[in-house]
Protein backbone atom coordinates (compact mmCIF):
# COMPACT_ATOMS: atom_id res chain seq x y z
CA UNK A 1 0.00 0.00 0.00
CA UNK A 2 1.24 3.48 -1.11
CA UNK A 3 1.62 6.19 1.83
CA UNK A 4 -0.22 9.23 0.64
CA UNK A 5 2.45 11.98 -0.92
CA UNK A 6 4.94 9.58 -1.13
CA UNK A 7 4.51 9.03 -5.03
CA UNK A 8 6.38 11.22 -7.12
CA UNK A 9 4.52 12.84 -9.65
CA UNK A 10 6.53 12.83 -13.06
CA UNK A 11 5.86 15.61 -15.99
CA UNK A 12 3.65 15.34 -18.44
CA UNK A 13 6.35 14.71 -21.42
CA UNK A 14 3.12 14.66 -24.23
CA UNK A 15 1.84 17.80 -22.71
CA UNK A 16 5.81 19.62 -22.73
CA UNK A 17 6.94 18.10 -26.25
CA UNK A 18 3.06 19.60 -27.72
CA UNK A 19 4.61 23.27 -26.88
CA UNK A 20 7.71 22.41 -28.67
CA UNK A 21 6.67 20.78 -31.47
CA UNK A 22 6.05 24.48 -33.00
CA UNK A 23 9.62 24.82 -32.73
CA UNK A 24 11.25 21.33 -33.46
CA UNK A 25 10.96 18.29 -35.42
CA UNK A 26 10.85 16.15 -32.69
CA UNK A 27 9.58 12.87 -31.31
CA UNK A 28 9.06 11.00 -28.60
CA UNK A 29 9.86 6.99 -28.29
CA UNK A 30 9.12 4.60 -25.94
CA UNK A 31 12.19 2.56 -24.29
CA UNK A 32 11.27 -0.25 -27.38
CA UNK A 33 12.05 2.11 -29.51
CA UNK A 34 15.44 2.52 -29.26
CA UNK A 35 16.44 1.82 -32.97
CA UNK A 36 13.49 3.52 -34.87
CA UNK A 37 14.74 6.92 -32.43
CA UNK A 38 18.39 6.58 -33.51
CA UNK A 39 16.98 6.35 -37.09
CA UNK A 40 14.53 9.53 -36.59
CA UNK A 41 17.79 10.90 -34.79
CA UNK A 42 20.32 10.21 -37.82
CA UNK A 43 17.85 12.44 -40.07
CA UNK A 44 18.77 15.22 -38.20
CA UNK A 45 15.61 15.49 -36.23
CA UNK A 46 15.09 15.54 -32.05
CA UNK A 47 14.33 11.78 -30.63
CA UNK A 48 13.37 11.52 -26.92
CA UNK A 49 13.43 8.29 -25.31
CA UNK A 50 13.17 7.42 -21.66
CA UNK A 51 16.75 6.64 -20.47
CA UNK A 52 16.62 3.17 -19.21
CA UNK A 53 18.99 3.75 -16.84
CA UNK A 54 16.97 5.17 -14.03
CA UNK A 55 14.29 3.34 -12.19
CA UNK A 56 11.66 5.93 -12.04
CA UNK A 57 11.99 7.40 -15.48
CA UNK A 58 12.14 10.77 -14.48
CA UNK A 59 15.07 11.50 -17.42
CA UNK A 60 15.08 11.56 -20.53
CA UNK A 61 17.80 10.76 -23.56
CA UNK A 62 17.43 13.41 -26.44
CA UNK A 63 19.36 12.71 -29.29
CA UNK A 64 20.05 14.24 -32.55
CA UNK A 65 22.08 13.83 -36.09
CA UNK A 66 22.75 17.64 -35.81
CA UNK A 67 23.64 19.85 -33.05
CA UNK A 68 22.04 23.00 -33.68
CA UNK A 69 18.43 21.34 -32.92
CA UNK A 70 19.60 20.20 -29.99
CA UNK A 71 20.80 23.68 -29.02
CA UNK A 72 17.45 24.98 -30.17
CA UNK A 73 16.00 22.72 -27.82
CA UNK A 74 18.07 23.58 -24.69
CA UNK A 75 17.33 27.26 -24.91
CA UNK A 76 13.31 26.16 -24.98
CA UNK A 77 13.88 23.89 -21.95
CA UNK A 78 16.08 25.84 -20.27
CA UNK A 79 19.55 23.64 -20.42
CA UNK A 80 22.95 25.03 -20.72
CA UNK A 81 24.55 24.13 -24.54
CA UNK A 82 27.29 22.61 -22.33
CA UNK A 83 24.57 19.62 -21.26
CA UNK A 84 25.47 18.54 -25.40
CA UNK A 85 27.90 15.72 -26.02
CA UNK A 86 28.99 13.89 -28.82
CA UNK A 87 27.71 9.97 -29.18
CA UNK A 88 30.44 7.49 -28.96
CA UNK A 89 28.53 4.76 -30.98
CA UNK A 90 26.23 6.43 -32.99
CA UNK A 91 26.75 9.55 -35.46
CA UNK A 92 24.36 11.73 -33.10
CA UNK A 93 24.93 14.25 -30.06
CA UNK A 94 22.99 13.60 -27.26
CA UNK A 95 21.92 15.11 -23.68
CA UNK A 96 20.07 13.98 -20.51
CA UNK A 97 16.91 15.77 -20.38
CA UNK A 98 15.29 15.92 -16.35
CA UNK A 99 12.04 17.90 -17.17
CA UNK A 100 11.16 17.83 -13.45
CA UNK A 101 14.78 19.20 -12.39
CA UNK A 102 17.86 17.03 -11.98
CA UNK A 103 17.88 14.48 -9.20
CA UNK A 104 20.17 15.28 -6.05
CA UNK A 105 23.14 14.45 -6.18
CA UNK A 106 24.58 10.67 -5.29
CA UNK A 107 26.36 10.02 -2.03
CA UNK A 108 30.07 9.04 -1.59
CA UNK A 109 30.46 6.12 0.45
CA UNK A 110 33.12 6.09 2.64
CA UNK A 111 35.16 3.45 1.79
CA UNK A 112 37.30 1.78 4.87
CA UNK A 113 40.93 1.36 3.87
Amino acid sequence: MKRKGTAQRLPDIQEILKRLTGELQIKFFPLHDIPEAVTWAERGYIAIHENFRTRRRHSYHVICGRREPLERFCHLVGLPETAITASEFYRFWHLTWYPDGPPPPKRRRNKAA
